[in-house]
C-alpha cells in the first residue's frame, strides 16, 4: 500500500483547501521529508486527516460523528461550514480514493457526516453505504485501523509503554499492537467445542440408562412372546367367521333394496303413462298445425321482415324531413348573431373567407398588445424584487404613491452615507482601506489576547506541577525510615524462624514409638512396619507443645512483612521516579515560560502601553463597531446606486403602461367584448360549421330513404301474391290466418322436448322393471334362509369378540416393540457415542494443549512466539541505530519489563526501566519499525510516517537515528515522514512539509 495523494479543507487548524501529492516534486527526488512546525500547528492533523478519509477514525480522538465533532468541538475549523479530507492509495487492487465529509446545514447546524469510495483509473464511485467504506478500505489495504495506525503511522507512545509493562499486560499490549487476538479466541473456541462435545456425551450417556430402566426382564419377554402370537391365531379364526356373516347380511339388504326399488318403478311407470294421454289430448293438435305452417317458415319470415323495413324507411323520411327543417332555422340564426357580434354579414358560401379576415385583423392587434404586456412583466418582476430589498410595494394603481417613497429612501440612504463619510473621512481613503486598517488592529490584539491566554495557562500548570511536586515529596520523606524498621522487624522474625525451627528439628530426630503412634492415621503404611491397620493407635492421649504451630505462624509474619516490605520499596521507588520527572517538567515549563514571556513582551510591547486599563475585550469590540459601521457605509454605497436604476426602471414602466392602453382601443373597436376572442371565434364557427354539415347530411339521408321505401313496396306486393296462393292449398284462407297457427318458437320447442322426456322415461322405466325382476330372482335363490335379524346378532357378538383380542394383541404387541425400540435406541446411542470419542478425540487433544476457558494457554503460547520475531526484527533495525543495545525477553528472576542488554558494559542486561528518555526512543523507534516491518511480509507497506520523539535524542544520536531513516527508505523505496520540531532535523532533511500558525489560530501548509 503506498499513499499517493492527500487533500483537506478546514481540518482542524488548517483552514481552507491544501493539497499534498506525493507523485510530484519535490517528493519524486526526496522520499524521506520531514513535517515542520511549531506546537498546536497542525502536523499531526496530517495523519488525523489520512486515518479520518480511510476508516472515519482519528487517533488521539477515537471514531467520529455528528454528535463527537460537536462534543470535542475537533476536526471542524472553527467558524467554517464544511470540512473534508481525501486521500488517494495504491494497492494490488488498483489506485482508489477515499473521502470524508462534513457540512453545515442553512440553520447552521451539522449534517452527517458522508463517505465514499472511488475507482480512480475508472472514475466509478463504488455502490457503498458510508458505514461500509471503512471495511471496503480494510480488504483492499489489507490493514484493520489498529495494524494501520502501528504499521504505516507510527506513533511513538504505544511503543514506550510495551517496553516497559508487566508480563501479562505486555502480551494483552502486544495482542493489540499486532492484532493477534485470534490465537485467544482459538483458545477459547477449543475449549468450549470440548466441552459441548464432552456435554453431548453425557447427555447420550444418560439417556442409555434411562432407556435400560424401561426394558422388560427376559422371562418376562418371552410370556409376553408367547401370549401375542396365540391372541394372533385366534384373530384370524374370528376374522374369518365375521367376513362370511358380513357376506350374508349383505345379500339379505340387497335382496330387500331391490324388492323396494321394483314397487317404486311400477309406481312411476304409471305415472309417466298417465301424462302420456293427457299431452295428446291438450297439446298435440295444435302442434300439428304449427309443423304445417314451419313448412312455409322462410316465406312468412321474409314477409314479416319486409313489412318492418318499409315501416321502419317511412319512420327515417319524416324524422330526416324534420332535421332538416330545424339545420335551416339554426343557420338563419347563426347568421343574425354573427351580424351582432362581429358587424359580418356572411352566406353559406362566403362565410369561410370573411371570417378568416376578420380573424387576422384582430389577432394582430392581439400579438401587439400582448408583447407589451410581456415588456412590462419583464421590467416589473426585477423592479419589484429590487423595491422589496428596501421595504417598498410596487403598486400599479398608486405609481405615484411609490415614486414619493422611492424619493424618501434615497434621501434618508444619502444622508446616512454622508454622516459616515465625514466620520472615517472617506473622501480621502475607501472604506476597503479603512477596514484593512481596523482588521489588522484586531488580529494583532486577538493574536495577543491568546499568547496571554497561553502565558496564563502555563503558569497555572507550573503552579500546579509545584504543588504536585511538595505533595510527593510529603509522600516520599516517610517511606525511608519504614523501610529501615520493616527490614529490622525482618531480620528479628528470620532470627525467631531460624531458633524455633532448629528445635523442632531435633525433636523430630528424638521422636519414640509413642510419638509415632501418635502420628499413625486409618489407611496410611506404618513408618516402621508398614501396616495400613493400626488397632493400638486408637484412645492414646495428645500432647502438643506448641513448637509446630509457632514456625507456622513466624512463617506467616515473615510473609507478611516481606510483602509489605515490597510494596513500601515499589512505592518508594515510584515516588522517586515522579519527583524526577516533574522536576524535569518543571525545569522545562520555566524555560517554556521565560522564552513565552520574552517573546510577548517583545511582539506586543506597543499594544499593551497604548491599552492602558482596557481589556483585550474592550478594545476588541470598539474595533468591532467600526468594522460594522464601516460595512454598512459600504452597504451604503451600493444602496444609494440600487435606487437610481429603480428610478429609472419606473419611468420605463410608466411608458409601456400607456402604449399597451392604446392597444386595448384598437381591438375594442374591432371587438367591444375584448376577452375571450379566440374562444368566441371559434364556438362560432364549429357552430356554423356543424349546422351545414348537418344540413347536408339530413338532405342525403332523405333521398336514399325514399329510394329504398319504393323498392321494398314492390317486393312486398309479389311475395304476398305467391304467399296466399300456397296456404290456401293448406287450407289456410290468409298471410294472418297461417301466423296466427304457427307457436311461438320457444313454446313449440319446449313443447316437443316434453314429449320425447315422456316416450323416454316409459321406455327407461318398462326396461328396468323388468331388469329389477330378474335381479329379484337370482337373490332369492343365492341368499340364506335364516332371517336378517339372527345374522346380524351373530355378527355383533363375533365383532366384540374380535374387538376384545385385538385390544389384548394391541397391548401386548406394543411392550414388545417398547422393548425392542429401547434396545435399539441403546445399541444406536452407543454407537454415536463410539463415533463422536472417535471423531471428537482430536477436541480432547487440543483441549490438553491450547484449550482454556479465557484463551490464556494459547494466547500466551503464541506471544511469546510474536514477541521473540518481534525482537528479532527490533535487534536488526536497532543495529543500525546505537551498537551499545540489543532487546531481549526477562529471564525468570528478572523484573517483567523487557531487558536492554549493554554491550558497552561487557554484556550487562538492564531493565528497560532504567533508560534515558533518548535511549528509550531509539529502542521505541526500532520495535515500531519491527512492527512495520512484520507486516511488511504479508501486505507491502511503501508509506511511512513517525510521529514525535526525536526532540530526546543528543545530536550524534540525532544524525545516526537519521541515517538510518535514510537507508530505510533507500533499501525500501518507502515514502518515509518524519514529524518533528527538532531545528537540527529540519536541517538535515531538504524535502519539508512546512506549518506556520497566524495571529487568529490558524495554520497555513507550504511544501518546499
Amino acid at each position: 500500500m503506498k499513499i499517493l495523494k492527500i487533500a483537506f479543507k478546514n481540518i482542524n487548524s488548517l483552514r481552507g483547501e491544501h493539497e499534498i501529492d506525493f507523485t510530484q516534486e519535490p517528493f519524486l527526488q526526496n522520499s524521506l521529508f520531514a513535517i515542520t512546525g511549531p506546537t498546536g500547528s497542525g502536523k499531526t492533523t496530517i495523519l488525523d486527516v489520512i486515518s479520518l478519509a480511510l476508516f472515519n477514525h482519528v487517533p488521539r480522538l477515537g471514531k467520529m460523528s455528528t454528535n463527537e465533532v460537536l462534543k470535542k468541538g475537533a476536526i471542524l475549523t472553527r467558524n467554517q461550514e464544511d470540512a473534508n479530507a481525501q486521500i488517494t492509495y495504491q494497492c494490488n487492487q488498483g489506485i482508489f480514493t477515499s473521502r470524508w465529509e462534513i457540512s453545515t446545514n442553512r440553520n447552521g447546524n451539522l449534517r452527517d457526516y458522508h463517505m465514499e469510495l472511488i475507482n480512480t483509473v475508472s472514475n466509478e464511485i463504488l455502490d457503498l453505504k458510508k458505514s461500509d467504506v471503512p471495511g471496503k478500505n480494510e480488504e483492499l489495504i489489507g490493514l484493520n485501523y489498529d495494524q494501520f495506525i502501528k504499521s504505516v503511522v507510527l506513533a511513538q507512545g504505544e511503543f514506550a509503554k510495551f517496553l516497559q509493562v508487566p508480563k501479562k499486560e505486555r502480551g494483552a499490549l502486544l495482542e493489540k499492537i499486532t492484532g493477534t487476538d485470534i490465537y485467544r479466541r482459538i483458545g477459547i473456541e477449543v475449549f468450549l467445542r470440548n466441552k459441548e462435545r464432552a456435554k453431548e456425551i453425557d447427555a447420550k450417556r444418560a439417556k442409555i440408562e434411562t432407556f435400560r430402566e424401561q426394558l422388560l426382564e427376559e422371562d418376562t419377554f418371552a410370556t409376553k412372546q408367547k401370549e401375542a402370537e396365540t391372541l394372533a391365531k385366534r384373530q384370524k379364526e374370528l376374522k374369518q367367521s365375521i367376513e362370511q356373516f358380513t357376506k350374508e347380511i349383505e345379500l339379505k339388504k340387497k335382496l330387500q333394496a331391490e324388492e323396494r326399488e321394483l314397487q317404486k318403478t311400477q309406481k312411476e311407470l304409471g305415472e309417466v303413462l298417465a301424462l302420456q294421454e293427457n299431452f295428446e289430448k291438450e297439446k298435440g293438435e295444435a302442434l300439428k298445425h304449427h309443423e304445417t305452417v314451419q313448412l312455409f317458415a322462410e316465406e312468412l319470415n321474409q314477409w314479416q321482415g319486409l313489412q318492418e323495413k318499409q315501416k321502419e324507411k317511412q319512420a327515417e323520411i319524416a324524422k330526416a324531413s324534420e332535421a332538416l327543417e330545424t339545420a335551416k332555422a339554426q343557420r338563419e340564426t347563426l347568421t343574425q348573431q354573427i351580424s351582432k357580434q362581429f358587424k359580418l354579414t356572411v352566406t353559406p358560401t362566403d362565410f369561410p373567407q370573411k371570417m378568416e379576415r376578420y380573424k387576422a385583423e384582430v389577432r394582430a392587434l392581439i400579438d401587439e398588445r400582448n408583447a407589451l404586456r410581456t415588456a412590462f412583466e419583464t421590467s416589473k418582476n426585477p423592479l419589484q424584487t429590487a423595491a422589496r430589498e428596501f421595504d417598498l410595494h410596487l403598486d400599479l394603481k398608486d405609481l405615484k404613491g411609490f415614486e414619493t417613497a422611492l424619493q424618501e429612501k434615497q434621501t434618508r440612504a444619502k444622508t446616512t452615507y454622508a454622516a459616515l463619510e465625514n466620520r472615517f473621512d472617506l473622501k480621502n481613503a475607501s472604506v476597503a482601506e479603512r477596514l484593512a486598517t481596523i482588521q489588522s488592529k484586531l488580529k494583532n490584539i486577538r493574536a495577543a489576547e491568546k499568547a496571554h491566554t497561553a502565558l496564563n495557562t502555563l503558569q497555572s500548570q507550573r503552579k500546579e506541577r509545584n504543588e504536585e511536586y511538595v505533595s510527593i515529596q510529603k509522600q516520599q520523606a516517610q517511606l525511608p525510615e519504614e523501610v529501615k524498621q520493616l527490614k529490622q522487624q525482618i531480620e528479628l522474625k528470620e532470627a525467631q524462624h531460624t531458633a524455633k525451627q532448629k528445635t523442632l528439628e531435633v525433636e523430630q530426630l528424638q521422636k519414640q514409638l509413642e510419638d509415632y503412634r501418635k502420628d499413625l492415621k486409618n489407611n496410611e503404611p506404618c513408618p516402621l512396619c508398614g501396616s495400613l491397620d493400626h488397632p493400638f493407635a486408637a484412645h492414646i492421649p495428645q500432647e502438643e507443645n506448641g513448637l509446630k504451630a509457632a514456625v507456622l505462624q513466624l512463617e506467616h509474619e515473615l510473609k507478611t512483612l516481606n510483602k509489605e516490605l515490597v510494596t513500601k520499596e515499589s512505592s518508594l521507588q515510584q515516588l522517586t521516579q515522579q519527583i524526577q520527572q516533574l522536576e524535569q517538567r518543571i525545569k522545562v515549563l520555566d524555560e517554556e515560560l521565560s522564552a513565552q514571556q520574552t517573546t510577548f513582551d517583545a511582539q506586543f510591547k506597543k499594544l499593551m502601553q497604548s491599552k492602558g486599563s482596557a481589556t483585550f475585550n474592550e478594545l476588541e469590540l470598539q474595533l468591532e463597531q467600526q468594522e460594522r459601521e464601516l460595512n454598512s457605509a459600504e452597504k451604503l454605497q451600493q444602496n444609494i446606486k440600487v435606487l437610481a436604476q429603480i428610478q429609472q426602471q419606473t419611468t420605463d414602466l410608466k411608458g409601456l403602461l400607456a402604449k399597451g392602453k392604446k392597444k386595448a382601443e384598437a381591438i375594442a373597436q374591432l371587438y367591444p367584448a375584448i376577452k375571450n376572442f379566440e374562444q368566441k371565434v371559434s364556438q362560432i364557427e364549429t357552430s356554423w360549421n356543424r349546422n351545414e354539415q348537418t344540413a347536408n347530411q339530413q338532405q342525403q339521408l332523405l333521398t336514399a330513404a325514399k329510394e329504398t321505401e319504393h323498392d321494398l313496396a314492390k317486393t312486398l306486393e309479389s311475395l304476398t301474391t305467391s304467399l296466399v296462393e300456397q296456404l290456401n292449398k293448406k287450407g289456410y284462407e290468409s298471410i294472418e290466418d297461417a301466423l296466427q297457427k304457427r307457436l311461438n318458437a320457444a313454446t313449440a320447442q319446449a313443447w316437443k322436448q316434453e314429449l320425447e322426456k315422456i316416450n323416454e322415461d316409459a321406455l327407461r322405466l318398462k326396461t328396468l322393471r323388468n331388469k329389477l325382476i330378474e335381479e329379484i330372482q337370482t337373490l332369492t335363490d343365492t341368499a340364506s334362509e335364516a332371517p336378517l335379524e339372527k345374522l346380524q346378532d351373530q355378527h355383533q357378538e363375533q365383532t366384540e369378540t374380535l374387538q376384545q383380542n385385538e385390544h389384548l394383541a394391541s397391548d401386548l404387541s406394543r411392550q414388545l416393540l417398547n422393548h425392542k425400540d429401547n434396545l435399539e435406541q441403546i445399541r444406536k446411542l452407543q454407537k454415536q457415542i463410539d463415533q463422536e470419542l472417535k471423531d471428537g478425540e482430536h477436541w480432547l487433544i487440543l483441549n490438553n494443549l491450547i484449550g482454556d476457558a479465557n484463551g490464556n494457554k494459547f494466547n500466551d503460547f503464541a506471544q511469546d512466539l510474536t514477541l521473540a520475531q518481534l525482537l528479532q526484527l527490533a535487534n536488526k533495525r536497532l543495529k543500525h541505530l546505537t551498537d551499545r543495545y540489543q532487546i531481549d525477553q526477562p529471564a525468570e528472576d528478572e523484573d517483567d519489563s523487557l531487558v536492554a542488554i549493554d554491550e558497552h558494559m561487557g554484556g550487562q542486561r538492564r531493565s528497560i526501566k532504567t533508560l534515558s528518555g533518548g535511549e528509550t526512543f531509539i529502542l521505541s523507534l526500532a520495535l515500531a519499525l519491527a512492527l512495520s516491518d512484520l507486516a511488511s511480509r504479508n501486505i507491502e507497506i511503501n508509506s511511512l510516517f513517525i510521529d514525535e520523539g526525536f526532540g530526546t535524542l543528543d545530536p550524534e544520536t540525532l544524525d545516526q537515528t537519521l541515517d538510518t531513516l535514510e537507508v530505510l527508505q533507500a533499501e525500501s523505496s518507502k515514502m518515509i515522514g518524519v514529524i518533528s520540531h527538532v531545528d537540527s532535523l529540519k536541517e538535515r532533511i531538504a524535502t519539508q512539509i512546512q506549518l506556520t500558525q497566524n495571529g487568529q489560530g490558524y495554520s497555513s501548509l507550504k511544501i518546499v
